[in-house]
């Protein structure tokens, strides 16, 4: 993704993820959270980012990133987001996560493939669905959902958060099916 098509403003998580993004993005805008203790003040500037350019919220793969991501979203439901995997920002010594660690083409792969909370999608994926495509309930099906939601930039988590992610991202079945194939 080239800087100029980025038009949102970016949410991350600290001020070395900013710094990461700026090296590759000449002109990025970012919104630091300073960590999982985001205050009213920094959700309020994200809500008015949002409202006058739009915020892509890119957290890092981790618990904290994910409460972040929830605290934010709770408040603003329309952000788009951008996923990395844990194992694609990890530092050289493999001790920590983030975005700061990534390389600069998997954060590009995370930024071109954004997901977009989705609550009128009327076509939705159910158990049913992910049981037939082994993705739950069976001995690999731990396996195969980590290969789908790396291959859709989502964070691994067990089946129940995959259906909800699923579902909530407006991901299709056919968009599954072209990983577990």
């Amino acid at each position: 993704m080239s800087p100029e098509n980025i038009k949102e403003i970016v949410v991350v998580e600290g001020v070395h993820d900013m710094q990461k993004l700026q090296s590759i993005y000449s002109g990025i805008e970012c919104i630091v959270t300073g960590g999982s203790e985001i205050s009213d003040n920094t959700i309020d500037m994200i809500s008015a980012a949002y409202e006058k350019r739009g915020v892509i919220l890119f957290m890092d793969p981790d618990y904290s990133g994910r409460q972040i991501t929830n605290k934010i979203m709770a408040k603003i439901p329309k952000c788009k987001i951008a996923f990395i995997a844990a194992k694609n920002a990890r530092s050289k010594n493999l001790k920590k996560v983030g975005i700061e660690h990534a390389s600069p083409e998997e954060i590009n792969k995370s930024l071109d493939r954004l997901f977009t909370f989705e609550t009128s999608s009327s076509v939705k994926i159910t158990r049913i669905d992910l049981a037939s495509r082994d993705l739950i309930g069976g001995k690999c099906a731990a396996k195969r959902r980590l290969r789908v939601t790396e291959a859709l930039n989502l964070p691994p988590c067990n089946g129940k958060t995959f259906l909800k992610l699923a579902n909530m991202f407006g991901i299709t079945k056919q968009a599954i099916d072209e990983v577990v194939k």
